[in-house]
């Protein structure tokens, strides 16, 4: 384990070594021998290093001596509650515990998964198997107007107003008005959505173009729109979704781990299943 030269600086401080000698003496004060197999607790460099490292990543700054000296004592006491436990056998038949050591598991496969470094070949075949999940998104250029909240009444009135629109007419806006553009140009789609919502953003896929289509629902309400253009980007290339490719490729590899890991552990086992009568 590296360590930073602050903290190498610390721990070749005089002070530190007494506060590993007192760790020690509060180990063996407990009552236990300090040499007899899992009863000797070892507060070495490396371990002191390990407490130092953690408080520096939570505290963005070194511990004092005193901090030191109760980060010190709490691992001791830490290590003996945890193996008295294990003793009295308080982990087994324990849900919390069973799922955590679950996860300690899971997160062995998945290190080794990560440490993988995608091909080029492999993030476009990826790309390849499903162009559509990375094109980027069409873009629109479009009129909207704001019919009401979306009600049978506001229905209604959403189709006379559409066949008056669809004539020339120019109806005002419903009131209270919102605050919502009424022109959009070069939209891309997912802007629309965190504009007006997801469901609208995809209603405009199957609208016609040149007239007056609707009523599309919003995050607002009713809408009836126009799509004046709609322009579809062109494939995307391996250097415009890399990113993307390789955390689904690592998404994958992580799974494809956990399930081989799972399947080589119960091929170990004997498992019975028992009817329950």
């Amino acid at each position: 384990m590296m360590i930073p030269a602050r903290i190498a600086s610390l721990l070749r401080e005089p002070l530190l070594h007494f506060l590993l000698a007192g760790g020690l003496v509060f180990a063996i004060m407990q009552g236990r021998p300090a040499d007899v197999g899992d009863r000797r607790i070892v507060v070495d460099a490396a371990v002191v290093g390990g407490i130092i490292e953690h408080h520096v990543r939570a505290f963005r700054r070194v511990p004092t001596a005193a901090e030191l000296d109760d980060l010190i004592r709490n691992h001791v006491r830490t290590e003996i509650y945890y193996r008295e436990a294990l003793a009295l056998g308080l982990d087994r038949d324990d849900d919390a515990v069973k799922k955590r050591l679950r996860n300690k598991m899971l997160a062995i496969a998945a290190a080794r998964a990560e440490a993988q470094v995608p091909r080029d070949a492999d993030l476009q075949a990826l790309l390849d198997r499903d162009p559509a999940r990375y094109a980027r998104p069409a873009r629109y250029w479009l009129e909207q107007r704001f019919v009401g909240d979306d009600t049978p009444a506001s229905r209604a009135a959403a189709a006379a107003t559409l066949a008056a629109l669809n004539r020339g007419a120019a109806p005002a806006l419903a009131a209270p008005a919102l605050p919502l553009p009424a022109r959009l140009a070069a939209a891309p789609a997912d802007e629309l959505a965190m504009q007006f919502g997801d469901n609208f953003a995809a209603a405009l896929a199957g609208l016609p173009t040149g007239r007056w289509a609707g009523p599309v629902a919003s995050g607002f309400g009713l809408h009836l729109v126009r799509i004046d253009r709609r322009e579809a980007p062109p494939p995307s290339r391996l250097a415009d979704v890399r990113q993307r490719l390789e955390n689904d490729w690592r998404r994958a590899a992580i799974a494809r781990a956990e399930a081989e890991d799972l399947k080589a552990l119960m091929a170990r086992y004997d498992v019975v299943i028992e009817p329950v009568r």
